[in-house]
Formats: structure tokens, sequence, C-alpha cells
């Protein structure tokens, strides 16, 4: 599974897309690439959230159906953080 492009219909009112650099704030480090993201602000959460949009990459499913599992790392600080599976339209 690897960070994927955020087409525009996929940032929603009042989000932005933001380009975030690893911890030492390389936009070419070539151990942790930049990744894309949507950016807003929930009223409810007073802080900015970041999302993420991740694509299987060849033999991801085959290892999730088979009871593999989905890793999520952080590099520099850990936030809180969700993970949500949508379908193919964003659902």
């Amino acid at each position: 599974m690897r960070p994927a492009p955020i087409p525009d219909d996929a940032v929603w009112p009042g989000a932005r897309r933001v380009v975030l650099a690893a911890p030492n704030g390389d936009l070419t480090d070539p151990d942790i690439a930049p990744v894309e993201m949507v950016a807003d602000c929930p009223p409810s959460l007073g802080a900015v959230r970041y999302s993420a949009r991740c694509m299987l990459e060849p033999g991801d499913l085959e290892k999730l159906v088979d009871g593999g599992h989905v890793w999520v790392s952080f590099y520099g600080r850990v936030p809180p953080f969700c993970v949500d599976v949508t379908d193919k339209d964003g659902q």
C-alpha cells in the first residue's frame, strides 16, 4: 500500500491540498518521500487534520485476504489518527 495522488474531486469543501515532507523538510529525501494530503480543520476538532489517500499495490489484496495487516507508520511525532476504507467513488 502506498500514498496516492489526490484527485480534485476528492478534496472536500473547506479543505485544501498540501504536500508534507519528511521530518527534515527535504522534499527530495530519498528515504522518506513527500506525501500529498488533504488538510482541513473540523470545528469539533479545533486542530488541523491531514488525510492521505492510499492505494493497494500488486499483491496487497491477496495478503490482506490471507489474514495480513495494515501498518501505519509516522516519521517524527505520533499524531492521533484514524484509518478509513472507501469505495472507488470515495464513499
